[in-house]
């Protein structure tokens, strides 16, 4: 898969998760700095582990179709080993 790709649509996503009135959590950090944190997160996820990040890229691709009853079927995803 193309890292730049893979990128724009992490990037994009978590992007459009930010507010523009950044307000701060019981956690301690704000709602933008979370969304931050889990943005890097994924992102190191997606590389150090490229074959379970297509796994869930057609996981999701199945789990879109069935959200909008395009399916019956929920697939399964592989666990960790």
């Amino acid at each position: 898969m193309d890292q730049a790709k893979i990128n724009n649509v992490v990037n994009t996503f978590f992007n459009s998760l930010k507010a523009d009135e950044d307000k701060m959590l019981e956690t301690g950090l704000t709602n933008n700095a979370t969304v931050e944190v889990l943005r890097q997160a994924v992102l190191q996820l997606i590389q150090d582990n490229p074959k379970k990040f297509e796994q869930y890229v057609k996981f999701f691709e199945i789990a879109c179709m069935y959200v909008q009853n395009e399916t019956d079927e929920v697939p399964e995803i592989e666990k960790n080993e």
